[in-house]
């Protein structure tokens, strides 16, 4: 017997008061005059005995009823063999996580040793026998019930559709469901049969709930072995998104972080492929231990959701190879020129070559800022302005300067169809050009603050820092306030273009116009980089609910309690799935997946969990997850006997509610003992006690009375 509340078993003595109160207060006798004794003769001499059996019974009730009580609220269970006819409990957990996709030295996989191994448990039962199966990484496409049965079939049926993951598996959930399960069927005892490769990154540690297992469940880990590995793996570490807007038909490079688990130099290729079918593969060689990040490049065709999936062919482990990478595009947006398209020479070109937007995502806009609300209306990412403009608008506060501090970018150069020196600028803009220096040959222009963001573009145009061979011929040499930045030079150490920060937003300064009669920008195709990265730079994305998961993972953002969500895959697992927040199937798998709640919508990218491509495993005869509950790890056998592991085990009665159920019978009896219903008159004037009855005849004689 076993008792889950012992404590209450230490008030057992209580049940004795109903008897102690009998005798404290027990009724005493004093004596009645009666004038004769000759009704007493005709009394019926079993009327006292019948009273004392009455009281008995009462007594014995009460004390029944306080016992029953305090044992049911002792929880005991009788435990009774179960293992003796083949009735026992037992459930297989499957590590299908993405290290059980790794070889064995042979012809299989882990996993499929794994579920070679609950197909041997499934044989070995016998038909009394009850089972289930728990996957270590919780998927939508394998459900086989929430309770223990004893279909065979069902169960080697569900096996065939189990595939393995990419995802980290959730030790505490898995262990507490498959307790949870024996507890529903036999109220306790059981075995659990786990089969995996013990990869530390899953049991090493735990993220709490095991600590209220069961300890009367018996678990057994059986431990497959992973043999070492001689080639070079990697893995997708993480996504890197531009910081930056992106626009439809915009060229987008994102970034692909690859590291190398390995101790050797590894040989791979990058390959990607969006939603337009449009392939691209890239090799990269990394050296061990080291992490690279590989540019993959799309182009959105329009605003809206977009998704690209990238993958890794020639390492030795394929489950953390895969990323799916979700993609919101925004609107087409407006860089305002500040006059007529004459006085910028090439410079629009470089922006919008069509000037609707089709090709670079930006449009043209052309025309004198005469107010605010202008700007407010048109809402540009970027307005361009010329030195001669900027002066002509400096009367008091400065529309220019308020577009720039809530976040907008500014872009200042000299009008090739102007000449002369250029007028004074306001202080905000912290530049002003000096004496105009002409290069019949032309002087190197050089880039500089190499390290800077604003060059990515151009690093990843040209895999480096090269601006060909850009010449200037003709330009301003600018004077710059301590807090700018040069970005171009000449050999002389004169800037032609740099750029500061001003409130939210940036400015930038250039002494010569982007035309072929000033420098050969336009003629190397790195005018359209230097366009585009000032045109871009520090524009932040519109919130657009964009998350990013491993497999395995679950996103907070998405936690939503009792809020229905709606889940479509764009790419990846198949899925259309319905239902509470909290019900939400985890992401087992890289993909890219819509979710809607209510008004408000998110683009999960998932990509596999890297470290299970770790070669890292509990070694020894303890797994760290389980800390101080009773376990045992067996080397996995193809053709071991489960049997011996089921033997002793017992079966669990839980006594709670039949003692309640006692209880209340012993309270109605008590309760009918203490308040019995008189039929008939006849039987209350035969139950009369005799002195009652002389009493009311008005007659007197000395008898002993019991009184209170």
């Amino acid at each position: 017997m076993i008792f889950s509340a012992p404590l209450f078993l230490y008030l057992l003595p209580a049940a004795g008061l109903p008897i102690l109160f009998h005798f404290l207060w027990r009724q005493k006798k004093r004596q009645i005059v009666f004038p004769t004794l000759m009704f007493f003769y005709q009394a019926d001499p079993k009327l006292h005995a019948r009273r004392k059996l009455h009281q008995l019974l009462l007594l014995m009730m009460r004390v029944l009823l306080i016992l029953l009580m305090l044992l049911a609220l002792s929880r005991p269970r009788f435990q009774v063999a179960a293992g003796v006819g083949g009735r026992v409990s037992v459930v297989a957990v499957i590590d299908n996580s993405g290290s059980m996709s790794g070889e064995t030295g042979g012809d299989q996989t882990k996993f499929e040793l794994a579920v070679q191994g609950t197909r041997n448990l499934v044989a070995s039962l016998g038909q009394q026998a009850s089972m289930n199966i728990v996957t270590l990484v919780k998927t939508p496409d394998f459900p086989v019930g929430d309770a223990l049965m004893n279909e065979k079939e069902r169960l080697l049926n569900a096996l065939d559709t189990l595939t393995p993951c990419a995802a980290t598996g959730n030790p505490g959930r898995a262990l507490t469901e498959a307790c949870a399960l024996i507890k529903a069927y036999s109220g306790a005892g059981g075995v659990v049969h786990v089969f995996s490769d013990l990869q530390t990154s899953d049991w090493a540690a735990h993220e709490g709930g095991l600590d209220t297992i069961d300890a009367s469940v018996r678990f057994v880990f059986h431990r497959i072995a992973s043999p070492a590995r001689t080639q070079a793996n990697v893995a997708i570490s993480s996504i890197q998104f531009p910081p930056h807007k992106i626009l439809p038909n915009h060229p987008l490079t994102v970034g692909v972080v690859c590291r190398n688990n390995s101790q050797t130099t590894a040989t791979v290729r990058v390959n990607s492929v969006d939603n337009h079918d449009i392939k691209h593969t890239r090799p990269v060689v990394i050296e061990p231990g080291r992490i690279q990040l590989v540019p993959v490049k799309t182009q959105p065709d329009r605003a809206g959701h977009h998704w690209l999936r990238v993958w890794i062919e020639g390492d030795s482990f394929a489950a953390d190879n895969e990323a799916g990478i979700g993609i919101v595009c925004d609107q087409t947006e407006t860089i305002w020129f500040d006059g007529s398209q004459a006085e910028f020479g090439v410079l629009p070109m470089a922006f919008s070559p069509d000037g609707f937007g089709q090709v670079t995502g930006m449009s043209s806009r052309f025309g004198r800022i005469i107010e605010g609300t202008q700007i407010e209306t048109e809402r540009p990412i970027l307005i361009v302005t010329t030195w001669h403009e900027l002066t002509r608008k400096d009367q008091g506060p400065s529309m220019l300067q308020d577009f720039v501090q809530v976040g907008g970018n500014l872009l200042i150069v000299p009008s090739p169809s102007r000449s002369g020196a250029q007028a004074s600028v306001p202080d905000w803009v912290g530049a002003s050009t000096m004496t105009r220096v002409t290069h019949p040959r032309g002087a190197e222009i050089k880039a500089l603050d190499v390290e800077s963001g604003f060059w990515n573009r151009l690093r990843e145009a040209t895999g480096g820092m090269s601006l060909g061979d850009a010449r200037a011929f003709s330009f301003y040499p600018l004077a710059l306030s301590p807090d700018h930045v040069p970005l171009l030079t000449i050999d002389t150490g004169q800037v032609l273009l740099a750029h500061k920060t001003l409130g939210r937003g940036t400015i930038y300064t250039s002494g010569t116009a982007f035309d072929p009669r000033w420098n050969t920008l336009p003629l190397t195709g790195t005018m359209v980089v230097l366009a585009q990265s000032m045109a871009m730079q520090g524009t932040v994305p519109t919130p657009n609910g964009l998350v990013t998961v491993r497999a395995g993972e679950s996103p907070a953002a998405l936690n939503l309690g009792e809020q229905t969500i709606e889940l479509v895959s764009l790419v990846g697992d198949p899925l259309n799935w319905q239902g509470p927040a909290h019900d939400m199937p985890g992401w087992a798998r890289a993909g890219v997946y819509r979710a809607r709640t209510g008004d408000s919508q998110y683009l999960v990218s998932v990509c596999a969990s890297p470290e299970e491509g770790l070669m890292q495993f509990v070694n020894g005869t303890q797994v760290p997850a389980l800390q101080s509950i009773p376990h045992e790890i067996v080397e996995f056998n193809p053709q071991a006997r489960f049997k011996q592991y089921h033997r002793d085990q017992k079966r669990s009665v839980n006594l709670f509610l039949p003692l309640v159920l006692m209880a209340t019978l012993a309270l109605l009896v008590e309760g009918w003992l203490a308040n019995p219903i008189r039929h008939k008159s006849s039987a209350a004037d035969q139950d009369t006690p005799m002195a009652g009855r002389l009493s009311e005849a008005g007659l007197s004689t000395r008898v002993d009375r019991e009184t209170g």
